[in-house]
């Protein structure tokens, strides 16, 4: 497990395979260490990251839910985030190692949708039946953020993140 100094323990994958990165991370670490209280400071700004934003919260999930096996394929699933502004219903296809997101906001109206993925983050316009495709995607971990009124103005809504 890592240190919040960002450096891992002594004996890292990384230490065995580069010996030079274990010897500069013990000057780093000797000749200017990381303040506890500059630690702490760091971890609270990061919280306020996304104080702008409204949070939508996954209200709805295919994933174990009683119909998936009867229903549902495991190729594809069901999300719903929800929001006091705006519901964002979500299908997420498998296709190999790779999804396909087609998703609508409830009630449609303009938008962009940013997609955050672990390769990093794919923008798409909503049209006017608040309806939005993204394919080739990673899997891995997501996140959307809608910026309503196609960015201009207002907070975001933002979803936390779930594999996709």
């Amino acid at each position: 497990m890592g240190n919040d100094d960002g450096i891992t323990g002594p004996e890292t994958d990384r230490d065995r395979r580069d010996p030079l990165w274990r010897e500069l991370a013990a000057v780093v670490r000797a000749t200017d260490p990381v303040s506890p209280d500059l630690l702490r400071i760091g971890r609270d700004s990061f919280t306020w990251r996304t104080i702008e934003a409204e949070l939508a919260e996954l209200a709805f999930d295919s994933v174990g839910h009683a119909l998936t096996g009867v229903r549902g394929s495991p190729l594809q699933r069901q999300l719903t985030f929800e929001a006091p502004s705006l519901t964002l219903e979500v299908e997420v296809s498998a296709e190999g190692g790779r999804r396909r997101l087609v998703g609508q906001l409830v009630p449609p109206q303009p938008a962009r949708v940013m997609i955050r993925h672990q390769g990093g983050i794919v923008a798409v316009e909503v049209d006017e039946t608040g309806r939005f495709r993204v394919d080739d995607l990673p899997a891995g971990p997501g996140s959307l953020r809608c910026h309503l009124g196609g960015g201009a103005g207002g907070a975001p809504v933002v979803t936390d993140w779930v594999m996709l």
